[in-house]
């Protein structure tokens, strides 16, 4: 073997990227260090490489097992095998039992002398970055101070339960709330005991939320939404009385022998197709309003 050609076998297994090339049908013909690493890593004997196998046969099975995302490798893959696209990648998620993981999947024409019909295929780890994404989406769609889901998080949220009730026929909730004398709180104890009554708030408020068509969220200052997707005025009004009197028993912990408040305000209903988010919001807001012209401290449902 040739200087060069050493050099280039040292550079191929040096990388950390999982690489292997392929056939035109598939079949894998070589590999690197780094992929045999990654499959004895994860349950492979060390001395299996995986050469031989054919690798869209694997992705054929998993196809088979309802994997969308394989479904779609496997015929981006196959167009690069057949001469219809010049190269192709796809982003997957590959989580093992401790750890959440995601990598890149690319496959290119194998460059060079010698190199007809064959194909690179390539997996690049990008853990480290999806997980920084997802910390920015996760902090761009939820409250700093409480952790519940911010106003933006609740605008899709909401649509996109609407959007399921109406086609299902099924009843929606929304409930707002805020806390009673928010305002003389703050004025009194100020804005640091203000804080921790928003805190008490939302953990109560987010144990109401158990289901994955459930949401807790702060939309604004002291006031919060809870969405309930399939749920009847019966039991809305049930489970918001549940969590007035459960709040109620919270002490303030700032100020011994008083307790927390909240004024409710819910509308519960199937949808009927001309009714929107806003419409929802502005029944809960006046029988919100309705609680509190009642003496606070009480559930008012809309209808």
């Amino acid at each position: 073997m040739s200087d060069e050609r050493l050099i280039h076998t040292a550079v191929y297994n040096s990388l950390e990227e999982q690489i292997a090339v392929i056939d035109g049908s598939g079949c894998i013909v070589d590999v690197n260090q780094a992929w045999i690493r990654f499959g004895a890593a994860n349950g492979l004997p060390s001395e299996q490489s995986c050469m031989g196998d054919n690798y869209l046969e694997t992705l054929f099975r998993s196809v088979n097992t309802g994997d969308h995302l394989a479904a779609g490798a496997l015929q981006g893959i196959s167009a690069v095998l057949e001469g219809k696209r010049e190269s192709f990648s796809i982003e997957y998620p590959c989580h093992s039992p401790d750890e959440k993981r995601w990598f890149t999947m690319r496959i290119v024409p194998l460059s060079g002398a010698g190199s007809d019909n064959l194909f690179v295929v390539s997996h690049h780890n990008i853990t480290a970055r999806k997980l920084a994404e997802l910390k920015v989406q996760d902090l761009a769609m939820h409250d700093p101070l409480t952790s519940l889901a911010n106003r933006r998080a609740f605008n899709l949220f909401f649509d996109r339960e609407l959007k399921t009730a109406k086609r299902a026929q099924t009843p929606l909730t929304l409930m707002v709330a805020d806390i009673d004398h928010f305002k003389l709180i703050n004025d009194e104890f100020g804005h640091a005991a203000g804080d921790q009554c928003l805190a008490l708030f939302a953990t109560a408020l987010s144990e109401c939320a158990r289901r994955p068509n459930d949401l807790a969220a702060r939309i604004g200052g002291d006031e919060f939404a809870l969405v309930l997707g399939t749920t009847d005025q019966a039991h809305a009004l049930h489970v918001a009385e549940q969590f007035r009197s459960s709040l109620h028993a919270l002490p303030l912990p700032f100020a011994p022998g008083r307790f927390m408040a909240t004024s409710i305000g819910l509308i519960a209903k199937i949808p009927e197709k001309t009714d929107t988010m806003e419409l929802f919001l502005q029944h809960a807001d006046r029988a919100l309003y309705a609680a509190k012209s009642a003496g606070r401290n009480r559930v008012h449902s809309a209808f």
